[in-house]
């Protein structure tokens, strides 16, 4: 969501002065479930009748809601949850719907929480021209550290820049994931803020945290701890094809910011132009000091021809790793 428009949107629930119209959807869940609680919490602030609609709920009864006068409160406001009159699937309840917009009571706010959208579809655009859209993308690589550290602030704590990076390279970047792993953090540092030790001591490391370890290891010639990475992995049931695939893109990460390094790229653009976080580019400036372009590229030869000849049943691919690791190591 653009900084404006998030302005303007904390600025009508503030003032609850909200539009007749809002449309919260998107690809991170969580900012979506956010977005409505934000709304939920302003109306149940004030003298507000609240209906809720679910699934796919008939038009007809959202629009006789809709026109009812709230006698019981200043307004009413309809929080409807996977309309789907933004896709094709109701062609005659969204045109029912596009021309009831104009309609809408003064009093009546609508507020569509929805899993898929058309943006090309009439009602969206009509929608768009007399409400408010909040589109909850994923945050990029570069607002992820700062959302980090304003929820770490909302919950008592400090985390520095370098120390959110980290969180976010151990854990992942799903949204809900890291506000789970900060209210570990909270609990686990008493009065003290967050540090890189506390990461480690207590928070779960995703499959990608695990990989750059291995790679690590490899990459200081730790064949046994990488094994070891390895086997932690398999017990925990992680996929091979999946290990190797990440391997890959581990060493092309390397290999690639090793080459803009040369070409005086800074790791704030080489974070940019890979959409990879800059605590990861940082980490790969690192490991990139430790071997040559040619041993990055004979490596990515190599775990190519293991991958295809795992497709090839030529090997299983638990053993297949497992001797690239040694060979790498």
């Amino acid at each position: 969501m653009e900084r404006s428009k998030l302005k303007n949107f904390k600025d009508e629930l503030k003032s609850k002065e909200f539009q007749r119209i809002y449309i919260i959807y998107g690809e991170e869940r969580f900012l979506v479930n956010y977005y409505s609680q934000e709304i939920k919490k302003a109306v149940n602030e004030n003298n507000i009748i609240i209906d809720t609609f679910e699934e796919a709920a008939p038009v007809d009864d959202i629009i006789m809601t809709a026109d009812s006068l709230p006698f019981f409160g200043e307004k009413r406001v309809i929080f409807i949850q996977d309309s789907k009159l933004f896709t094709s699937g109701r062609k005659v309840d969204s045109e029912k719907m596009e021309v009831y917009f104009s309609k809408i009571p003064k009093e009546t706010t609508l507020v569509f929480i929805e899993s898929d959208i058309d943006r090309r579809s009439r009602i969206y655009k009509r929608a768009e021209g007399i409400g408010s859209i909040i589109n909850c993308q994923p945050l990029t690589p570069q607002e992820l550290p700062r959302w980090v550290e304003k929820v770490a602030k909302s919950k008592g704590k400090m985390i520095s820049s370098m120390v959110a990076n980290k969180l976010i390279r151990t854990v992942g970047t799903n949204l809900l994931t890291l506000f789970h792993e900060l209210d570990k953090l909270v609990h686990y540092c008493g009065e003290s803020d967050i540090n890189s030790s506390d990461i480690d001591e207590i928070c779960s490391k995703n499959l990608e945290s695990r990989i750059f370890e291995l790679t690590k290891a490899l990459g200081l010639g730790k064949i046994s701890e990488a094994l070891m990475l390895y086997g932690n992995m398999l017990l925990m049931k992680e996929s091979p094809v999946m290990i190797l695939s990440m391997i890959i893109r581990q060493f092309r990460i390397i290999l690639l910011t090793k080459s803009a390094i040369v070409k005086g790229l800074s790791i704030v653009q080489i974070s940019k132009e890979l959409k990879v976080h800059e605590f990861a580019i940082r980490e790969a400036v690192e490991h990139g000091q430790r071997v040559t372009c040619e041993k990055l590229v004979e490596a990515l030869n190599y775990c190519q021809d293991t991958d295809t000849r795992i497709k090839q049943g030529l090997i299983t691919p638990d053993l297949g790793v497992e001797i690239l690791i040694i060979k790498q190591g």
